[in-house]
């Protein structure tokens, strides 16, 4: 073959080489594209429709919280808070920067917004400060040719009219964290508020309402080009409490500077309609963002105004549990009506010696006078026949020991202790003498204002095992069960109650209500802080932190029982001296709203 020939041959394969390349290289070509085009073209078309619509939640008002008869206890005020949007030019950084100058804002506070900031999605807003002043507006009006994608937006805050009165019933609201964030995507919405306390965080699906929605047509940058749809958003439930705004403030008036709580409910049916905690906060301050200087005032104040007593504080509660011990005695047969014990001022387990409040003691007493006198010795000689496990079974029946189921945040359970659970928390066996203790409230008992409150409806009504409630009804009559012990020995008990306040022997005798209409029963009681071994001390000249708590619990009127009360006061004393006034006080009020 010669030369000639040989190169033709030779070009002609590197075509046919080059060729089959290229060949190759157009179907892996036509391959993709018809895989891109026919096999997934839904899904690229979904993902093209997702950068082009920009779908915006739009939040919902915030429903408001009425009480009983329609008065506001919580609704939303107008306010204006200033937000920065980050744009396609981005220079939301150096507006942040210029703001922090001109709102002398912190460092701290500064250096979280940059952080913020840099994170956001274009077209969506941070919120820089609200609630702002107007002295705040005018300067951001002022300087807003320097202060690019810089806005002033209206908004609403929540308003609590009632102020530090109803603080730890109702709450207040606060900024979603992260986990509640990553649940709902509405909470990321800028200055979005959620319940974080009391009947705020307690109703917060009926009060958050639903979101709207906007659909913008957005360009490839993120530039909201036009509004396409429109959903409006829907109001959140106004909501009736069960709670009495007239009754509720001249409740917290009446506690006053004490710390302490006072409940007042609704023997028939449960309604609460006074929960006062005292001290408490003032919730406007909390819904705009507290200081760190009022937080911590809050935090070393010794009354501990952030925990809601009524639900949380846990209190031996004294002589008011004497009536159960009572009623266990008289169910159980170890006392009749007439079964009298005489008190010498003290009462013998061995040697050791359990001491009666009153000096010289209070002589022979049956049960009413016991409960009239608050004898501790007639309750002693009861508890010691009885045994703990019988005075448990009771104090249980009327609500002490279990939760009030109530529905708010840090509600405690108290304490009526047993010989087991004396063994697992302090490994030792149950004794006489804690029985004994325990039969005047004391030792390892303890109960929540508003389980004493509900002990005490249920003493009132004759039987029935009301709950408390706090959420307004159409009806609650006739679906509590009936609690199992004799009409005849809870009418003894009442009786006993009725002595306290209306006969002279009486501890409340002083503090009586006089209106024949009105006429209240109870029992006072005082709970040992720290052990005093001299009888007689002058609770006044003690450091505030060593006196007594003083409480009462009673109901009104006597002839057909309404409405039950507890009435704690923190290191007050004597419950006579400092609970049964603001408990005569509170009923008689109770009585002229509703007579």
């Amino acid at each position: 073959m010669n030369r000639k020939n040989v190169q033709i041959l030779s070009f002609t394969r590197r075509t046919v080489i080059l060729g089959g390349i290229q060949l190759t290289a157009i179907s892996a070509l036509l391959g993709r594209l018809y895989y891109l085009q026919f096999i997934k073209s839904e899904l690229y078309k979904v993902q093209a429709e997702d950068n082009r619509i920009n779908v915006q939640l739009s939040p919902p008002e915030r429903g408001v919280i009425l009480d009983r008869k329609g008065a506001k206890l919580v609704d939303n005020q107008p306010f204006y808070r200033i937000v920065i949007e980050r744009g396609i030019k981005d220079d939301s950084l150096f507006s942040l920067e210029r703001l922090a100058t001109i709102l002398a804002l912190p460092a701290d506070k500064t250096k979280q917004l940059r952080t913020q900031l840099s994170q956001l999605q274009p077209s969506r807003a941070l919120t820089i400060k609200e609630p702002i002043t107007r002295d705040e507006m005018a300067i951001i009006e002022f300087h807003a040719p320097s202060l690019p994608g810089v806005g002033i937006e209206a908004g609403q805050v929540r308003h609590y009219p009632l102020g530090e009165d109803a603080a730890h019933l109702l709450g207040y609201v606060g900024a979603p964290d992260a986990a509640e964030t990553e649940a709902d995507a509405l909470l990321k919405t800028p200055g979005f508020k959620v319940g974080k306390a009391g009947a705020e965080k307690l109703l917060e699906d009926r009060l958050r309402g639903r979101a709207g929605m906007r659909q913008f047509e957005v360009n490839a940058h993120g530039l909201l080009l036009r509004e396409l749809a429109r959903e409006p958003s829907i109001k959140g439930e106004a909501v009736h409490l069960t709670i009495d705004d007239e009754l509720q403030r001249f409740s917290a008036e009446r506690l006053g500077e004490e710390s302490g709580s006072i409940v007042v409910m609704d023997v028939n049916n449960g309604d609460i309609l006074t929960m006062v905690a005292m001290p408490a906060y003032d919730s406007n301050l909390f819904s705009g963002g507290i200081s760190n200087n009022y937080w911590k005032e809050l935090n070393d104040n010794p009354k501990n105004p952030l925990m809601n007593k009524s639900i949380s504080g846990q209190y031996p509660p004294g002589s008011t549990f004497k009536m159960m011990v009572g009623l266990a005695g008289l169910e159980a047969g170890i006392i009749a009506p007439d079964s009298s014990v005489f008190c010498p001022g003290h009462f013998f387990l061995g040697t050791h010696m359990f001491k009666c409040w009153k000096q010289g003691g209070h002589g022979s007493v049956d049960l009413v006078g016991a409960l009239a006198g608050s004898c501790d010795t007639f309750f002693y000689s009861t508890a010691q026949a009885l045994g703990i496990e019988a005075i448990a079974k009771m104090a249980r029946k009327f609500g002490l020991g279990v939760p009030p189921g109530l529905g708010l945040t840090g509600e405690k359970s108290g304490l009526i202790p047993s010989p087991e659970w004396k063994i697992k928390n302090y490994k030792d066996a149950w004794r006489t003498g804690d029985s004994i203790n325990a039969g005047i409230g004391q030792g390892y008992v303890l109960s929540t204002p508003l389980q004493l409150a509900v002990m005490t409806a249920r003493i009132a009504n004759g039987g029935i095992a009301v709950s408390p409630n706090l959420i307004m009804h159409k009806e609650r009559l006739g679906e509590f069960p009936e609690i199992d012990v004799s009409p005849d020995n809870l009418a003894i008990i009442q009786k006993g109650m009725e002595a306290v306040c209306n006969q002279p022997s009486g501890t409340a005798y002083a503090q009586r209500i006089n209106d024949e209409d009105f006429l209240m029963a109870g029992k006072t009681g005082t709970s040992q802080v720290r052990r005093i071994i001299q009888q007689g001390v002058d609770q006044s000249r003690l450091p505030w932190l060593d006196r007594h708590h003083a409480l009462f619990v009673g109901y009104a009127p006597i002839e057909a029982p309404k409405y039950a009360i507890s009435v704690l006061v923190e290191h007050g004393g004597g419950g006579a001296s400092a609970a049964a006034p603001i408990a005569r006080d509170v009923l008689q009020k109770v009585q002229e709203i509703y007579s």
